[in-house]
């Protein structure tokens, strides 16, 4: 197929959204050069858990000293604890501590797909050994608690509302933000995911899905389109961003670290665990036309790639659609983080604006076998791949329910003379 020199439709009309800043509570780091240093020198973070009455599993959780330093009060789940740390750092990153003309109507919309699961464990065990559960139990188990807590705690007197759409949630809620900056209803958004899926009964269910790798060799427990690919490995973590008005952000003088461009969603209506190529093809289509890219814009994509064998598959089958004749760089940082769940947009996101600030593409790990799939995909493998020119990146979120949501990232404007 030869590539079209038709110009790119304009983007959706409105305010430009610009990323001003980013937190970070994570598997690969609590700062933004932690965070990049890990995600491209792909050393492995994954440890075996072990709970009780589950069997031990790879996963990717937490390091934050801040997490054991801090006092938390009681009615505050671990999701939420996260939640704060990353929203407080991207208010930091921003420069908006104590600018209250900005933060009183600062929004904020958190993606979640599990809500409090080890508190929600917690009061079912207190609740069948005792027949008493602690009196802020309601609290801790809300699946709004996180969003409330974020606002609380950093006195957001905006919109406040929690995405929760299984894996898609956080990448519905930065979109969701955006769209309420570019049509005029808020200047200033915190948004993203926080997720800490620990709980006993939750592992319990997925292990019972048999979508979890078992690999026993860590390292190489999460390999997204490798022929050998078993399941995916689930993760805990917060990421958040402030996102602003373009105007408004550079009146006062900040500077974006990219823009978020464009967003599209939709639904498979066709099988609660099974994806489907068309509507995977749908979300990305309206991501595309949202920004006004054509697919030959974009220098790479972040895969949702699990790591599971329908999931790869389907999404392989979708992005060879949409990019036929455009082959694109691919690669899932999955295979580094591991699943955040319903935080696993915005980790995700984080990853393509890193790309586009470090001018380079992550691998995904352990591909050593791709599966064969269409043309357009170019897995970047075997190290981090230099971009080849400017332009945008594409993120992919798809859930169980058929849920499905595509971001489009890109590079900040160059300064004009």
């Amino acid at each position: 197929m030869t590539v079209s020199a038709a110009p790119a439709p304009a983007p959706r009309a409105g305010h430009a959204v610009w990323i001003t800043g980013w937190g970070f509570s994570t598997p690969l780091g609590c700062t933004p050069a932690a965070f990049a240093e890990q995600l491209f020198t792909a050393q492995s973070v994954f440890v075996r858990l072990e709970k009780p009455m589950v069997r031990p599993v790879p996963a990717a959780l937490v390091d934050d000293p801040e997490l054991l330093s801090r006092a938390w009060p009681s009615h505050l789940d671990r999701t939420g604890q996260l939640a704060i740390l990353a929203a407080q750092r991207a208010i930091d990153d921003a420069g908006l501590p104590g600018r209250r003309d900005i933060l009183d109507g600062c929004g904020v919309y958190v993606g979640n797909g599990c809500g409090p699961t080890e508190s929600s464990h917690s009061a079912y065990e207190r609740l069948f050994a005792t027949q008493r559960v602690p009196g802020l139990t309601l609290l801790r188990c809300l699946p709004s608690a996180a969003a409330s807590a974020v606002a609380m705690e950093l006195g957001l007197q905006g919109p406040v509302q929690t995405v929760t759409t299984a894996c898609a949630s956080s990448a519905m809620a930065l979109g969701e933000a955006m769209r309420a900056i570019r049509h005029g209803y808020a200047t200033c958004m915190l948004a993203g995911g926080s997720e800490a899926p620990f709980g006993g009964g939750t592992l319990k269910a997925w292990e019972v899905m048999r979508v979890m790798a078992t690999n026993d060799d860590l390292g190489h427990a999460c390999r997204p389109f490798d022929t050998s690919r078993q399941g995916m490995v689930l993760g805990e973590g917060a990421v958040f961003f402030v996102l602003e008005q373009a105007e408004a952000a550079r009146a006062r003088g900040a500077a974006p670290l990219a823009v978020l461009q464009g967003y599209g969603c939709s639904n498979d209506a066709h099988h609660w665990t099974e994806p489907s190529a068309d509507g995977q093809e749908r979300a990305m289509r309206a991501a595309l036309a949202d920004a006004g890219c054509r697919p030959q814009d974009i220098v790479a994509i972040n895969a949702h790639g699990t790591g599971t064998p329908v999931g790869d598959a389907v999404e392989m089958k979708s992005v060879g659609g949409v990019f036929e004749g455009h082959r694109v760089p691919i690669s899932s940082t999955k295979s580094l983080h591991g699943h955040l769940l319903g935080a696993s947009g915005a980790i995700e996101l984080a990853a393509c604006v890193a790309a586009l600030q470090h001018h380079q593409v992550p691998h995904t790990r352990h591909l050593q076998t791709p599966e064969p799939a269409p043309a357009a995909l170019d897995f970047v493998r075997d190290g981090p791949r230099p971009l080849a020119r400017r332009g945008a990146v594409l993120s992919n979120s798809f859930a169980f329910g058929g849920i499905n949501a595509s971001l489009v990232v890109a590079p900040p404007p160059l300064p004009t003379h």
